[in-house]
């Protein structure tokens, strides 16, 4: 089982969440900006004769065996590939035959096996896939979410975000066999709120990590099914204000799109790092921005993104001390002089053209 750091209480703050004592506040807008110009240190080419993968909209997640990718848009299923880019087939295909889904909502990775969320409405179906690609099982829960996490093949949290349709709860833990345990986070936000398909949950130092839109909170999935405040964010006047959860949803977007506001939407941690993504949006100016605090020599710093150079706005993962970004080729053809390159990541992008496919990018985070 997945080991869950325990922290004392100071206060409890709402149904289901805790505030605890090591809550790290983050003033975001005093935070010192760096420069972006990172170390590419490895590059992984993946390899594939399908062209579904040639875009810029892929989720991607990773273990120790290889590499995960869907596209989200046209996706035919779920590619997997080794550590070192070599195609190994499919492991979900989206279909009406025998041992194919109708859809995939989202995947996760347990162990040896790839969990896959598919169903639409007030019911979903949690698929279990071999590695190799074999459907093993199939377990209907009757809720609706979009995002979720098993911490194992006991616990199941999901996610369904600001969607009153889907109950009375937006955040649920259930078990391996379909029935809910516990509902947490009670829907008491205006009706009108339009749900957000977004990823909530991200990998922790030996915890689960947990965030919901538009809000500063970071939180940790407990031992006790709750969840514990680790981080908070405070983004100054670009924080969403309280009366944006009163209003009507397209309302509600409009005033906080012509304000200017920023929305956390990636997440990691390791004994060493804690990053996140924040995305910063004033209607129709945007720019990313990533948050690194180095938890050893307690330095924290920010970095802007050129999003048009385009090869660091999809970080999917922290591996030591490098941050883990997909990036679509095109980017890096067209900008191969403006990349800060080892000899090794050199060569690893020597064949790449624009019409090949995404390439994983490991770059050394600055000290």
């Amino acid at each position: 089982m997945r080991k869950i750091i325990a922290f004392a209480f100071l206060a409890v703050i709402g149904c289901g969440e805790s505030r605890v004592e090591s809550v790290k506040n983050i003033d975001f807008e005093s935070v010192e900006k760096v420069s972006t110009d990172l170390l590419i240190e490895k590059a992984v080419p993946l390899a594939s004769d399908s062209t579904e993968l040639l875009g810029e909209y892929l989720w991607v997640i990773y273990d120790e065996g290889g590499f995960y990718a869907m596209n989200n848009f046209r996706g035919k299923g779920i590619h997997h590939f080794s550590t070192d880019g070599k195609h190994l087939g499919m492991v979900a295909e989206i279909g009406e035959s025998p041992g194919q889904v109708p859809e995939i909502r989202n995947f996760r990775i347990l162990g040896e096996e790839v969990l896959v969320n598919s169903g639409m409405g007030n019911s979903l179906e949690l698929h279990a896939f071999s590695k190799t690609g074999e459907l093993l099982k199939s377990t209907p829960y009757s809720i609706n979410a979009f995002a979720f996490y098993p911490v194992n093949k006991d616990e199941v949290w999901f996610y369904s975000s600001y969607n009153s349709v889907a109950g009375d709860h937006r955040l649920f833990v259930a078990d391996g066999a379909g029935e809910v345990k516990k509902e947490l986070l009670p829907n008491d936000f205006n009706e009108k709120m339009l749900p957000m398909d977004e990823q909530s949950f991200f990998e922790g130092n030996e915890v689960v990590l947990f965030r919901e839109s538009f809000k500063g909170n970071v939180y940790q999935l407990s031992e006790e099914d709750s969840l514990k405040e680790v981080y908070t964010f405070d983004f100054g006047a670009n924080s969403v204000p309280e009366k944006f959860w009163e209003m009507d949803a397209f309302e509600g977007m409009e005033m906080i799109s012509k304000q200017g506001f920023s929305n956390i939407t990636f997440l990691e941690e390791n004994d060493r790092y804690f990053v996140a993504y924040v995305d910063y949006q004033k209607e129709r100016d945007s720019k990313k921005t990533l948050y690194v605090w180095n938890k050893k020599t307690d330095k924290d710093f920010v970095m802007e993104i050129d999003e048009e150079l385009g090869y660091f706005n999809s970080l999917i993962g922290l591996q030591g001390d490098q941050l883990v970004f997909i990036a679509y080729s095109p980017y890096l053809v067209r900008n191969s002089e403006k990349l800060n390159l080892s000899d090794k990541a050199k060569a690893s992008l020597a064949a790449v053209t624009e019409d090949s496919n995404p390439v994983i990018l490991y770059a050394k985070i600055p000290e």
